[in-house]
């Protein structure tokens, strides 16, 4: 397994959201979020006036919508993000807080933001807490979610066909939640030996590595899935990319079937995999319903250079066509 040291982390770090200001003339985009960590963004309209800033007021599977706009934004339709990323033209830089955002949302703003020609960079803070259950059961120890609308790919992005691609690696992402792995486990039903959980280590404080490994433990303990664990920064998406990338590397000409169900940076990280094409790679995602109140506080805020690592992937690229265009002449 490569060392992750070895490769580059891109990512600013505060300590604490008040010491975050975005770049003047630069759009931000942030959600409608209910939860304390998203309400950092009201200081920053207050702080910021040359920056232009762009509130998402709800959220579908298949739609988003912006204040004081009557026309959603369809996620399946680049003529949908070609006018909503319109407002861009001009901004220096472009930032996308993905604290208050869904997945299917902020993961469509990102497959289309890297195709365009300005640098993308992605917001999210840590919350201070995460809500406890008050009758905590087997797999269900944080009230997190009130349920989940269905295991599905998210929008716009690949689906793996049955015929074309047997057995494929299952990178599952863990959080708290075993009950929602467990869920998609029994409905993709992928082999036990081709599962590879990827554990938050360091997680946002020391205790949440225990608690991920109670909250799925039954899932884990079957067929000693928890010998396969791989461990990658719970705030990093780049070292979840990389924990991916190693994974492909090992296991060349296979695809890769990816369960989103742990930290929003983690998921950053397998959406940046799924964008540079190493493999066929399809996103699992059972669209959980957030709970109102289901953290309080907020902690480090992490800025993520995504289209730093879009651009190395792209040079790599060339370079790899250059290499092959000497050898043969």
């Amino acid at each position: 397994m490569q060392a992750t040291e070895n490769q580059p982390i891109l990512t600013d770090t505060y300590s604490n959201v008040a010491e975050f200001n975005p770049e003047a003339g630069s759009l931000f985009v942030y959600g409608d979020g209910t939860e304390e960590r998203a309400l950092h963004v009201t200081r920053l309209k207050n702080e910021n006036p040359n920056v232009v800033f762009v509130q998402i007021v709800s959220e579908t599977p298949s739609e988003f919508s912006v204040i004081a706009e009557s026309a959603p934004y369809f996620l399946r339709s680049q003529a949908s993000f070609s006018k909503f990323w319109e407002r861009a033209a001009g901004a220096r830089k472009v930032y996308v807080d993905m604290t208050g955002l869904t997945h299917p949302v902020w993961a469509a703003l990102l497959r289309e933001a890297t195709k365009l020609p300005f640098e993308v960079l992605f917001v999210y803070v840590e919350p201070n807490n995460y809500m406890r259950s008050a009758a905590p059961v087997d797999g269900q120890i944080y009230e997190l979610s009130s349920r989940i609308n269905g295991i599905a790919p998210l929008p716009g992005f690949a689906v793996l066909s049955a015929k074309s691609h047997v057995n494929p690696l299952f990178a599952c992402l863990l959080g708290f939640e075993g009950t929602r792995l467990k869920h998609i486990i029994e409905n993709i039903d992928p082999n036990y030996e081709d599962i590879v959980p990827i554990v938050g280590v360091p997680g946002f404080k020391p205790s949440y590595l225990f608690e991920t490994f109670l909250g799925n433990r039954t899932t884990l303990a079957e067929n000693s899935i928890w010998q396969a664990v791989l461990y990658a920064p719970a705030h990093c998406p780049f070292s979840c990319f990389y924990r991916l990338k190693d994974l492909h590397e090992e296991s060349p000409g296979r695809a890769m079937r990816i369960a989103l169900v742990g930290t929003k940076p983690h998921a950053l990280g397998a959406v940046l995999f799924h964008l540079g094409d190493f493999c066929a790679t399809e996103l699992v995602y059972d669209h959980p319903i957030r709970k109102r109140g289901r953290t309080d506080g907020t902690e480090r805020l992490h800025v993520y250079h995504v289209s730093a690592i879009m651009k190395s992937k792209k040079d790599q690229r060339l370079l790899t066509a250059s290499a092959e265009e000497v050898s043969m002449t």
